[in-house]
């Protein structure tokens, strides 16, 4: 039989193998379980860690069985295996503990596993240790407990004596060992106490309560190779030591009360900040400036601060109110004045009988606290009488108004700026007491409205970081916390500064407030063999700084430091123009630059100046004119009549061939890109006789296309089909007329079109060939055409490259190679705001024809999308958790950057099935399948009605149920899914739009495209796909020319699972789409995530049922 070690050190280092080998044998691992169910075995123990921290491992395995290896479970509470997931020391060392009992028999026992802190009273230690002798009253226990707790007894009394003779060494002949304390902000809403320590040079302590926990034993601590904390060489100052002293207290009550932070956002560096942690740091660091976060200080004063203030009402009444002010914890007397909650430098202790009259005024309610200002003005003198008894300062509000304070940070985003709005209220004590001037509230609002009008700045939630709570209790805090691009604050800074400079405070520094303006020249002229010189020169710039200012104009920040400090903004061009030069002139230098003519082209979509140079170019100003033109010509040799936006769609393809450029018919799915194809394929016969074109089609959609040549045109195409031999005979002797072929017979035949040169090329569903990679795109990078289109209703489905991949065919090189491309887009796509994102709009939008339904098919009846949110049922419920559970466990230690793509989406379907119905994924399930209850439930009153359905599903067993259930109900219905070949799919379109059958059965995949389906009026998606794109495309089979009801589109969807998740996803990757595509849209967004790109926690979240 393997033994659990042997199991355990293949799946982790040699490193952690002989570490956790050295811990065994130091004897530090204590087996509390130990129990055999059949094969399974299950192992729990304590390991004593380095510093006496205690770790606890869980293993479960099955023994004697190789194949069952897969259901080796096991986890730790340390931060090792928090972060790997793969067996630590402490597993390890337990592994080789529970081979050593089960080799000498030991193999059913259980221990209770609490674990308390030991106190220094070795005597209760001793009696504690007796008692557990009692609980192991078995006769094969395997230690003399008594013994054992003899011998800890001993060492016990023994550190005791030696602590003792240690503190009497005198501080003098030690040196003191400092301590600085510093807050550090995680992420908005968390933040951590890190301290540093040494004798001179200070050093951040990794682990604080093993730190806390050896000095308060008397033990040396190691924070660094080169920092050693010696009890015996080393003292601390008094304030030091109290805070020592609460630390340990904190940490005692933290596991007493069993205190745990999430690791949701990653293990922080310090210490996560709660109300228990403040209140202990500043109980013992009163009138000490030592605490520091990201370069402010703050502080406990001895200054009192009244919380009290007296003010009158509309009427003149006098009222008394609880000013605006933070506190440690809901029960804290430690308080500071909301001033900008990221401002706070000083706080006060508040009295215990102010604290209590503050809880009586409110009664420790929201209510209470609600009304406390109304019923303060009926209660004024007995409050008053209250508060003299007991000596208690109040202010009084003025009728003058105070300043509003901006306060400038650091945000959480890159270049990113947090801006916090603040009403100042700080009282002044004269000899009559202390005065507060009113809150400028209306002041503070303007200000507010004028950053985010002028300068796009967004309110976010207000956060209170280092554990602070509200007070009074419940009310909102009158702070006003922006979030702001750092160049937009730049602009804005002067403008606040000039127009409120009397009320307002801005604390910004003076290089922010100094900006220099500069001016760019550029020119270009022509240089002859279709190149162009780019002169480029910044005034004003030494030549070490013009790299500095590119990259800047790279990182789209409006404001750039040169190496002096100074700060510049390019003044005479806007950003979105700097950006779109840059990016496009990669080499960009002072001084003269050669460019070619497509990217002389690209520039003259970005820059006003350079388009107006080159028009005045006679080359370049015939160019523009045919790219602009727009004629309304109809086609001569149609046999229909065409709508108006296919005639112009039409007319835009035949001047785009005429110039030797090429693009995309974008238009939305069912508006007859196909037709106005055929008709530029038969203008242009018309003009050269011997046109030798081809066209590339999905399998589905071959004799489609041939039938719709039969149908609008005169031309009769030649189709692509048969055995290898009979294509490659085919191929070689044809030189004239339009080729059909469909992209796989095109990838297997490339080769024998080596030696043929097309006059045009069409791709039809373009998106075929969005992954760069792939066989289909490599085959069609190796075809020979003058002029390239493409046709795809979704040329971006899921991100940018997929656009890349069809220009790379239709112009090759307008976007640059593959790897510059990646790189240039990929931070911009986390931007919504990008000016790359803008620019490359501008760049491509000359090349793409996009029209959607609701611009140019007024006519068409409307299309009504609804997700129909159903709840799994108990027994699917049960099963979908236990397989989240089981696939979390699976994933733990996920690495994105490992090919563990099946895996992912192995767990990923097996989760969609159990959504669908669990017989999916188990044969054996019986129970209840919402999924099919909820279709029973609405088809009878859809078909009652003299609808008719489509039935979209990816999985064809879920179509194989419900084929079944319609069979029971006498349904006729027609089914498609891959094995049905292209001639019977059209039969069926046939059949079904002359009123044949009530529903189609469809897979997603094989009848996602190219079906003519307008005889329904009601589609169903049953399962939701990761692509909006292509569910859309599906959709479109009903609603689309010759759709004469209202489509409705239902998405059944199950609460609280991956399918929700789904809805979320699609919902990024159709944002993206519109952004590049759609009209008038300036704003980017970023690339919504592949599946494969999560990290760990994404999947985790991705996994969680949220019902």
């Amino acid at each position: 039989m393997e033994k659990l070690f042997d199991k355990l050190k293949k799946l982790t280092s040699l490193s952690i193998v002989d570490r956790g080998s050295r811990y065994f044998n130091k004897k530090k691992v204590e087996l509390t379980t130990l129990i055999k169910t059949g094969n399974k075995i299950t192992v729990e123990s304590r390991v004593v860690g380095s510093y006496g921290n205690s770790y606890y491992v869980d293993i479960t395995y099955f023994a004697g069985n190789r194949k069952q290896d897969e259901n080796l479970v096991y986890e730790c509470n340390c931060p090792n295996f928090s972060d790997t997931g793969k067996p630590c020391k402490h597993i390890i060392a337990t592994g080789m503990a529970a081979d050593m009992e089960i080799e000498a028999g030991n193999i059913y026992f259980k221990k209770n596993r609490e674990f308390k802190r030991e106190e220094e009273e070795a005597l209760e230690t001793l009696q504690r240790d007796l008692e557990i002798k009692k609980a192991f009253t078995k006769k094969d226990a395997h230690v003399d407990i008594e013994k054992e707790a003899i011998e800890k007894f001993k060492e016990k009394l023994l550190d005791l004596k030696n602590r003792i003779d240690k503190d009497k060494i005198s501080d003098s002949e030690k040196n003191e060992y400092k301590l600085e304390l510093e807050i550090s902000q995680v992420v908005s809403t968390l933040s951590a106490l890190r301290v540093k320590a040494g004798e001179k040079s200070l050093n951040y302590v990794k682990d604080l309560e093993s730190f806390i926990y050896s000095i308060e034993k008397g033990q040396s601590y190691e924070v660094t190779s080169r920092n050693v904390y010696n009890p015996d060489l080393h003292y601390f100052n008094e304030t030091d030591k109290k805070i020592i002293k609460n630390l340990d207290d904190y940490f005692k009550k933290k596991l007493g009360f069993g205190m745990h932070f999430s690791n949701y956002y990653g293990k922080p560096q310090g210490e996560p900040m709660n109300p228990l942690l403040a209140e202990q740091i500043f109980s013992a660091i009163e009138n000490k400036k030592i605490i520091k976060s990201e370069g402010k200080t703050l502080y406990v004063t001895g200054e009192y601060e009244p919380i009290f203030a007296f003010q009158k009402d509309k009427r003149g009444k006098e009222k008394i109110i609880l000013r605006d002010f933070i506190v440690l914890s809901s029960t804290s007397r430690y308080f500071s004045l909301r001033n900008g909650i990221s401002n706070i430098e000083k706080f006060h202790k508040m009295r215990d009988v102010e604290w209590e009259i503050m809880d009586t005024l409110t009664d420790g309610t929201k209510k209470g606290t609600e009304y406390l200002n109304e019923i303060s003005g009926k209660l004024i003198n007995e409050i008053k009488e209250v508060l003299s008894k007991y000596e208690i300062p109040v202010a009084k509000i003025t009728e003058e108004y105070g300043k509003v304070n901006i306060f400038v940070e650091e945000g959480y985003g890159k270049n990113k700026l947090q801006v916090t709005i603040s009403c100042l209220e700080e009282s002044i004590r004269t000899n009559d007491g202390y005065f507060i001037p009113k809150k400028n509230e209306k002041l503070q609002k303007e200000i507010s409205e004028n950053f985010q009008k002028y300068a796009d700045a967004k309110i976010i939630d207000n956060y209170l970081g280092y554990g602070f709570y509200n007070m009074p209790k419940h009310l909102k805090s009158t702070d006003i916390v922006l979030e702001i691009d750092k160049n937009e604050f730049l602009a804005m800074a002067d403008i606040i500064d000039e127009k409120y400079s009397e009320n307002v405070n801005i604390n910004v520094s003076d290089k922010i407030k100094k900006i220099r303006r500069v001016g760019v020249e550029i020119n270009i002229k022509s240089v002859g063999n279709e190149l162009f010189s780019v002169n480029f020169n910044i005034e004003g710039i030494d030549e070490k700084d013009v790299e500095t200012v590119l990259e800047s104009v790279r990182n789209e920040e409006k404001f750039i430091t040169l190496s002096s400090g100074e700060l510049v903004k390019i003044a005479n061009r806007s950003s979105e123009e700097m950006v779109g030069i840059v990016d496009i002139m990669t080499d960009l230098r002072i001084g003269e630059n050669k460019i070619s003519k497509i990217k002389a082209l690209q520039l003259a979509q970005i820059s006003g100046s350079i388009n107006e140079e080159l028009n005045e170019m006679e080359e370049f100003k015939q160019l523009f004119q045919k790219i602009k033109k727009r004629e309304n010509k109809e086609p001569s040799n149609i046999k229909v009549k065409l709508f108006p936006y296919q005639q112009i769609g039409f007319n835009w393809l035949k001047n785009m061939y005429d110039i030797g450029f090429g693009g995309i018919l974008a238009d939305d799915m069912g508006l007859g890109k196909t037709l106005q194809a055929i008709s530029l394929i038969s203008e242009i016969q018309l003009e050269n006789k011997d046109l030798f074109g081809i066209i590339i089609v999905p399998t589905s959609l071959l004799h489609n296309w041939k039938e719709e040549f039969y149908k609008f045109s005169d031309i009769k195409p030649i189709l692509v089909e048969g055995t290898a031999d009979v294509r490659k005979e085919l191929i070689e002797k044809t030189e004239k007329g339009i080729l059909i072929t469909t992209y796989q017979t095109f990838r297997n035949d490339v080769k024998n079109y080596k030696n043929k040169k097309f006059d045009v090329a069409i791709l039809d569903e373009a998106q075929n060939i969005k992954s760069v990679s792939s066989l289909v795109k490599k085959a069609t990078n190796k075809l020979n055409s003058s002029v390239n289109f493409a046709l795809t209703g979704t040329p971006i489905e899921n991100s940018l490259m997929e656009l890349w991949s069809i220009f790379d065919f239709i112009l090759p090189s307008y976007l640059d190679n593959i790897t510059k491309f990646r790189k240039k887009y990929k931070n911009s796509l986390n931007n919504p705001d990008s000016k790359k994102i803008f620019n490359l709009k501008n760049i491509v939008s000359p090349f793409i024809l996009r029209r959607t339904k609701g611009e140019v098919l007024t006519e068409l009846p409307e299309k009504v999308e609804n997700n129909m949110i159903v709840e799994l049922s108990e027994e699917q419920k049960k099963l979908y958790m236990a397989y989240v559970k089981q696939a979390k466990k699976e994933l733990r230690g996920f690495d994105k950057e490992e090919n563990n793509n099946l895996k992912v989406l192995a767990i990923l379907t097996k989760l969609r099935q159990i959504c669908n119905s669990p017989q999916l994924f188990d044969k054996n399930y019986t129970g209840e399948v919402a999924k099919i209850e909820l279709l029973k439930e609405l088809m009878p009153d859809i078909l009652r009605n003299n609808h008719r359905m489509l039935i979209f599903s990816q999985f064809l067993g879920t179509l194989e149920e419900i084929k079944a259930e319609l069979e029971k109900e006498n349904v006729k219905y027609f089914y498609i899914d891959g094995s049905i070949k292209s001639k019977e799919r059209m039969e069926i379109s046939k059949k079904f739009n002359s009123g044949e059958g009530q529903v189609v059965l469809i897979s997603l995949k094989a009848g996602g495209t190219g079906l003519n389906l307008v005889g329904a009026d009601v589609v169903i998606h049953y399962d939701p796909w990761w692509n909006f794109a292509v569910e859309t495309q599906a959709s479109d089979r009903a609603h689309r020319i010759g759709q004469k009801k209202s489509v409705q589109v239902i998405k059944l969807i199950t609460e609280g699972t991956i399918e929700e998740k789904i809805i979320k996803i699609q919902e990024k990757k159709r944002t993206l789409s519109e952004n590049i595509l759609e009209k008038n849209n300036k704003n980017g967004d970023k690339e919504a995530k592949e599946i494969f790109e999560m990290d760990e926690k994404e999947l985790m979240k991705l996994l969680s049922f949220d019902k």
